[in-house]
């Protein structure tokens, strides 16, 4: 079975979409947009009867935003009895290389997997060794390490911490975790998050004991808590977090538009 890196699947999806003129983003099917981080949420104001009225505004604001591509996700129309008849559109924009929101195929040294720190955060060691030597590059280190990780029968590990030993001496110290293929989830972690990806959602119990470095708030259409889940993991991702927890879901009355608040965690 041929097996596809990230940036050819990044390449086929990104070859797929229509191509941008000069001067205005274009839209994306739900079918697209489901699979690229957003680069942001965008919104416009206007008189609008519904979402699709308000592509042209929507696309030259992705496009002074410097993205390529957008999609409308909701639409808040003025609540019934209002004297105002502006509505506000909703939608993310994409560059022309977003992020593909897919798993990564894995990185072996020495027949041990790498894990990128969000993988690693995921999962809970089964051990973290500590190794002391002189190298020159983070290659070297990265070798050595994955040794280690072979003899210790890891199916994964993860480079937890590089240090100098002293000023006197180029000696470094590493951490390293390691871990089993069926490697439990850390408990903080909602089991059921959308694995894969660079952000996780924490638990309801883990909100209560965790401070968020921020809290940001995007709009949509959802059908069910998946759908918001998953949404809210790429909005986390786009903005650099690690992980996430949705604060609160809360309905514009005038219409079906959702607005989704989420604490954002390192």
């Amino acid at each position: 079975m041929k097996r596809f890196t990230k940036s050819s699947i990044a390449l086929a999806v990104l070859l797929s979409l229509p191509i941008a003129n000069l001067y205005a983003a274009q839209p994306l099917t739900s079918k697209e947009s489901r699979h690229l981080i957003p680069l942001k949420e965008i919104s416009v104001t206007g008189n609008y009867l519904q979402a699709d009225n308000a592509a042209d505004d929507i696309s030259r604001a992705a496009d002074e935003a410097g993205a390529q591509y957008y999609y409308i996700t909701a639409m808040e129309t003025p609540a019934s009895g209002t004297s105002s008849d502006r509505a506000i559109v909703y939608a993310n924009i994409y560059k022309s290389n977003a992020q593909i929101a897919v798993e990564q195929n894995p990185t072996t040294y020495n027949g041990v997997v790498s894990y990128n720190r969000s993988k690693a955060l995921y999962y809970v060691p089964f051990e973290v060794v500590k190794f002391k030597g002189n190298y020159n590059n983070t290659s070297e280190i990265t070798e050595a390490a994955s040794k280690l990780a072979a003899e210790k029968n890891a199916y994964a590990f993860y480079i937890d911490s590089i240090s100098s030993v002293g000023s006197q001496d180029q000696a470094q110290d590493i951490n390293v975790s390691l871990y089993k293929q069926d490697a439990p989830v850390r408990d903080y972690i909602v089991t059921t998050a959308i694995q894969g990806q660079d952000a996780y959602e924490i638990s309801s119990e883990a909100f209560k004991r965790m401070t968020p470095y921020d809290t940001i708030s995007f709009h949509g259409v959802f059908n069910d808590t998946s759908e918001i889940s998953e949404a809210a993991q790429k909005h986390a991702v786009a903005n650099g977090a690690h992980f996430y927890y949705v604060k609160e879901v809360s309905n514009n009355p005038a219409s079906t538009a959702q607005t989704v608040f989420i604490n954002l965690y390192k």
